[in-house]
């Protein structure tokens, strides 16, 4: 018998297939699954994608539980809509649970640990758990009001500052021609139309933030500031979990696309360590779709083993 996790974000979507005793059977990769972001049609088909890669050397009828950790399916309304096209997806006998990707997260990453994790990737937000089993949440409100720090944020924000600096409001910098040659266009006469007909996307902004990032690295000031404040907004994410759960030291786990970048999670911890003096940053022990099959597991009352982590580390963080 075999556990299916599901680690569903705005741009990637990835799915784990382990036996009972954690041993990694299939893993697979397709699009983004946010609801909020994903019409039913593509959530769908992505989800089917990554489940078919997954389990393409197996019977699905023998898949025991599946646990889908999902951005943007932290309400029961949106977490029933998941569900629904699940049931197109698995055999009935598998059990299928539901979640967000901030759960998956912290399970993987600090087990059964309390702690928390922050996630800074397309979306931003953070989610922390005790041992008594309470939990808070700071941010996810989506890309339309909040998301700071994220990629989609620093996307919009160096899209805000491209266009000040066009027309004066800000000195020019290199952000101007990086943003330009992003959007492939080679005048500012036709951004609006790149930017309203042709559309940018919530994931599509998101790619903009690593050249922000590698800009801020070399010392252009005005990608240092857009850095900074969104470093300074997720960090207070941070200090707002630990206070409303009166973690004194809390263990923090940094997940994300953006932590792959060297200049971005230095800034990260360095603020965090200058906030929180007593927080402890530390590393995954498991991938966050790990940490979906971990869930899947417990859902169909199966014993996670020393041994069962083991295994459960040699699935791939990309």
């Amino acid at each position: 018998m075999y556990a299916l996790g599901i680690d569903g974000g705005g741009s990637r979507t990835r799915a784990l297939l382990c036996d009972t005793h954690g041993q990694i059977i299939g893993q697979g990769l397709s699009g983004g699954t946010n609801p909020r972001t994903s019409s039913a049609a593509e959530l769908k088909a992505h989800l089917q994608e990554a489940i078919e890669q997954a389990t393409r050397s197996i019977d699905c009828s023998k898949i025991l539980a599946a646990h889908f950790g999902i951005a943007g399916a932290g309400d029961a309304r949106t977490r029933a809509k998941v569900q629904a096209i699940t049931k197109e997806l698995l055999s009935e006998q598998t059990t299928r649970t539901i979640g967000h990707d901030l759960e998956i997260a912290l399970a993987g990453g600090l087990g059964s640990n309390a702690g928390i994790v922050l996630v800074a990737g397309t979306g931003s937000a953070c989610y922390g758990r005790t041992c008594d089993g309470r939990s808070a949440k700071c941010g996810d409100w989506g890309d339309l009001v909040d998301d700071v720090g994220s990629g989609s944020w620093i996307g919009l924000r160096a899209l805000q500052v491209c266009v000040r600096q066009t027309d004066g409001r800000l000195p020019e910098s290199p952000l101007k021609q990086a943003v330009m040659d992003f959007l492939k266009i080679e005048h500012m006469g036709v951004f609006k139309t790149r930017i309203h007909d042709s559309g940018l996307s919530r994931s599509g902004r998101a790619q903009l933030a690593p050249i922000i990032l590698d800009l801020a690295s070399t010392g252009d000031e005005v990608s240092l500031a857009i850095v900074a404040e969104g470093v300074d907004a997720l960090t207070s994410c941070v200090f707002i979990t630990s206070r409303q759960l009166s973690i004194k030291s809390p263990t923090v786990l940094l997940a994300g696309g953006l932590l792959q970048h060297t200049y971005f999670s230095n800034s990260l911890e360095a603020a965090l360590n200058a906030r929180i003096p007593n927080a402890i940053i530390t590393q995954p022990i498991l991938s966050p779709t790990a940490g979906a099959v971990l869930m899947a597991l417990k859902a169909a009352n199966c014993e996670i083993s020393d041994a069962s982590i083991e295994k459960l580390k040699e699935a791939s963080y990309s």
